[in-house]
């Protein structure tokens, strides 16, 4: 009898555990984003490029707590002497038009923007794409 009262526990944890993992991957299923902004951003300073990426790091953990980690930003260092002075894009990536005007217009994300380093730089292009399905 306690070798069946075993058993049943061992399976009925084995199970437990089994719906549990199919939940986190339900939950944790990627957004897939279907909008992209891309600007281009004039650094007559020469600052560094760690520094510009720790202010991109704080503007993405402020649009991870608004609630969207598959949204947020990548920061470029355009390679070539084309054009000296334009030495950054940033690569933005959002679910939809509907998250990204969410996401723009909440505080967290509005405050993580006020940034004196990126207040340095100067956006000189800027674009937004949307994927063809």
């Amino acid at each position: 009898m306690k070798k069946v009262i075993f058993l049943s526990l061992i399976i009925s944890l084995i199970i437990g555990s089994c719906i549990q993992k199919a939940k986190v991957s339900e939950n944790t299923a990627k957004i897939e984003n279907t909008l992209v902004s891309v600007s281009f951003w004039k650094d007559t300073l020469g600052l560094a490029p760690s520094e510009c990426l720790a202010s991109i790091e704080k503007i993405n953990k402020a649009i991870d707590s608004i609630g969207y980690p598959d949204a947020g930003y990548k920061l470029w260092l355009i390679q070539g002497d084309a054009n000296k002075d334009n030495r950054f894009m940033m690569e933005g990536y959002w679910p939809n038009q509907a998250i990204y005007d969410t996401i723009h217009s909440n505080v967290l994300y509005k405050n993580a923007t006020k940034d004196e380093l990126l207040g340095k730089l100067k956006m000189v292009e800027y674009y937004r794409f949307t994927i063809v399905k």
